[in-house]
């Protein structure tokens, strides 16, 4: 077994997606910038532990590379939230149209009653009027 593996056995392993903020190992993480030609002035994320122990897989990440990652995960999560947010909505206005269409029903049960009592009111006032009428003649 590689000291490596010993190692990574006893320590909980930090997530590295995104833009890291400990190493495996649980040091932190400090930025570096190469100098070589291919990669000159390429900023990277690096455990503080590494730059001494050469022969240990500790964490390096590219820095652009892990904005980028970074970015699409808040955009996932972005994504979630909105939807979440619109199922709420949706959820309150069926509940919204549901109270409306109930106090709709509410107001022309009454305004039949009314309607009702109205009618009758005017029935017996006209049978009042109708008596009184062939009465005075």
């Amino acid at each position: 077994m590689t000291s490596s593996s010993t190692s990574s056995a006893r320590f909980p392993r930090f997530s590295t997606h995104g833009v890291p903020t400990r190493c495996w190992c649980g040091e932190g993480i400090t930025t570096f910038g190469y100098s070589t030609v291919e990669n000159r002035y390429r900023r990277f994320y690096r455990c503080e532990i590494a730059r001494d122990r050469k022969t240990e897989n500790h964490l390096f990440k590219w820095i652009d590379e892990a904005l980028i990652k970074e970015i699409r995960m808040v955009d996932a999560k972005h994504e979630r939230v909105a939807l979440g947010i619109t199922k709420f909505e949706e959820r309150v206005m069926e509940k919204l149209k549901e109270k409306v269409y109930l106090g709709f029903a509410r107001v022309a049960q009454e305004m039949k009653q009314k309607l009702k009592i109205a009618t009758v009111a005017m029935v017996v006032v006209g049978a009042i009027v109708g008596i009184w009428t062939s009465l005075t003649v």
